[in-house]
């Protein structure tokens, strides 16, 4: 079996000590020349969100390998480019979420210097990205165990895809509107740049409607391992589903970037699937809803309703869809038109509020039927 395919699953908890122990751990078993190379440290800082909302990566992580890369002679940087309005605002979302305070003097605005990067795919031609992706020594991936409306389970691979710089990631939305589009476009960005040594947070996860809007579900567990794709496979193996089921490591797999099947994985420990993880409601399981998800999504995909009661017109939602396909009238709530939606769910993702909720008759149907 190769090194690429070893996936270590540790115990583990926000605390300084306990995570200083585990990200030492993961340097002995996956070591790495350090000694002056410039190292892109790359955490989940989707938006504003204080640590125990399980929206981003837990600063305690984010300090513990900051302080590790920095005692063995690295030169780090930590950064992202989150989805905000205006897209300008990566510090107050990293200082919200403390990960500006554990990156210290090594936090860099991602965005800050973009380069146009060809990709070869069937889906889009190019993407704007950021240039220390490629001018890294080595990228270090931080990622948060979560569920995604629009991927089902955001991981080390979707981590990648803020790599893309500011409005650019619309444009991706726009130009790949269906989940398969979007997964190969997805997984397209990621090979542009595949992290040399991904560490995911999984304390405490996500689950529901993520990647913002679901609810915090404590897993206790830190994953590492240098092959993104595969560590990917056992935190959906963790959870208790299967990673063929999650498009875009399906189609990672397919392309060769790593085994999703368990049995070519090697694993330190044996996994015990959490109980009764539950994924977005745009994710039906069992082989009906593979056939329903590839045959009928345009159809069957959720449309975002916005919950007025909750909702403070901000407009985020509005100036995020990448289609315009969310409005507002002046001194109205905003709407999303179905037709013209192509269910991304930029507009849920980021709403501040949570006041945006995915419904729709065809998937309420098969849901309460419960299908297996």
């Amino acid at each position: 079996m190769k090194t690429q395919d070893r996936v270590l699953i540790m115990d583990a908890a926000y605390e300084a000590e306990v995570m200083a122990d585990v990200v030492d751990r993961v340097f002995d078993t996956f070591p790495l020349d350090l000694a002056g190379k410039n190292v892109l440290v790359k955490p989940n800082i989707l938006s504003g969100y204080a640590p125990e909302k399980a929206v981003t990566t837990h600063p305690v992580l984010v300090s513990a390998v900051v302080e590790k890369l920095r005692g063995a002679g690295a030169r780090v940087m930590v950064g992202d480019n989150p989805g905000l309005h205006g897209y300008g605002r990566s510090e107050k979302a990293a200082r919200i979420a403390g990960i500006l305070q554990a990156a210290g003097d090594s936090f860099i605005n991602l965005g800050g210097r973009p380069v146009r990067h060809t990709v070869s795919s069937r889906v889009i031609d190019h993407v704007m990205i950021a240039s220390e992706v490629l001018s890294a020594d080595l990228v270090i991936n931080l990622p948060k165990l979560k569920t995604h409306g629009l991927t089902y389970f955001t991981g080390a691979v979707k981590n990648t895809f803020g790599y893309v710089v500011g409005g650019d990631k619309m444009r991706v939305h726009a130009d790949a509107p269906t989940p398969v589009k979007f997964a190969e476009a997805l997984v397209d960005i990621f090979s542009i740049r595949p992290p040399d040594l991904t560490i995911m947070d999984a304390v405490l996860a996500m689950e529901g409607n993520g990647p913002s809007s679901g609810a915090p579900r404590f897993v206790g567990k830190v994953l590492a391992g240098t092959n993104a794709v595969s560590l990917d496979a056992a935190a959906v193996t963790l959870v208790g589903k299967k990673p063929a089921r999650i498009p875009h490591l399906r189609i990672a797999a397919q392309k060769g970037l790593g085994p999703i099947d368990m049995a070519d994985i090697e694993i330190n420990t044996p996994i015990v699937p959490v109980a009764g993880f539950k994924m977005p409601v745009t994710f039906l399981p069992g082989i009906m809803g593979v056939v329903l998800n590839r045959i009928l999504s345009r159809r069957m995909n959720c449309t975002p309703e916005v919950v007025e009661a909750v909702c403070k017109q901000c407009g985020i939602c509005v100036s995020h869809c990448p289609v315009n396909a969310m409005t507002m009238a002046e001194g109205e709530f905003p709407r999303a038109d179905a037709a013209a939606c192509i269910h991304c769910y930029c507009c849920q993702e980021m709403c501040p509020e949570h006041a945006i909720e995915l419904t729709g008759r065809v998937m309420s149907f098969f849901r309460r039927r419960n299908i297996h």
